[in-house]
């Protein structure tokens, strides 16, 4: 008895810690394993003809398409950070996000995404690299004025913003100016006058949009309501 009573009082604070300890050395056991077999993965044909993998397809921000082959077992989310690392500027390294393109529609990676294998995904399947526009739609003659955020392309150009913007707006002409504001201010009457004019043919790129803090301001006529 009297040695159940020491067992039962005896501090859980080290066992914790211990089980921590241990969690963190297998993960790094892991880390240098995918390591050690990424680096044979890219030397020798005889690991890549043994393990199983599949080819991924990424297009870059300014367009540009590259074909990588990964193993099956490799995590999107690293996948995603070394293509990053590699083959997007550091001057857009914060703004531009990967996703996937369906019909001109661009979809984001959630977290389950993120954290899947790369077998998750079929053969061959194309990811984006894309950013988002802040637009501060309305009339800019009074308060009603509101936020929409537009993921894009950095080769986007305004007539594809106004599409976008019709798509959630009933409106006939949109004018589009560009503004630097502190994140989370709204725009106002002073601003727009104040703005940068932008023309059909300006692109993300051109106007230099990916910017912080740098927004689109569109202004609007309203579709009249038939009676």
């Amino acid at each position: 008895m009297a040695s159940a009573d020491v067992i039962s009082t005896m501090p859980t604070s080290f066992v914790y810690e211990d089980l921590v300890s241990q969690l963190r050395t297998i993960q790094n056991q892991m880390t240098e394993m995918e390591n050690i077999l990424e680096k044979q993965w890219k030397t020798d044909t005889k690991i890549q003809s043994e393990l199983k993998s599949r080819s991924l397809t990424f297009i870059d921000p300014y367009g540009n398409t590259t074909v990588n082959k990964y193993m099956d077992h490799e995590l999107i989310s690293k996948v995603i950070k070394n293509y990053k690392k590699y083959y997007v500027p550091k001057y857009l390294q914060q703004w531009i996000q990967i996703g996937t393109m369906n019909e001109n529609r661009i979809s984001s990676l959630n977290e389950s995404a993120l954290k899947s294998n790369v077998y998750t995904y079929a053969n061959d399947h194309h990811f984006v690299a894309y950013g988002e526009v802040n637009v501060w739609v309305g009339t800019y003659e009074d308060p009603s004025i509101r936020k929409i955020v537009l993921r894009v392309l950095l080769t986007d150009n305004m007539e594809k913003i106004k599409m976008q913007i019709k798509e959630q707006r009933k409106c006939i002409n949109i004018e589009l100016k560009s503004c630097t504001i502190d994140q989370g201010v709204k725009p106002n009457s002073t601003n727009w006058s104040e703005g940068t004019s932008l023309k059909s043919d300006d692109t993300i790129l051109s106007c230099q949009l990916y910017q912080n803090n740098c927004v689109i301001m569109a202004k609007i006529t309203k579709q009249k309501v038939k009676l």
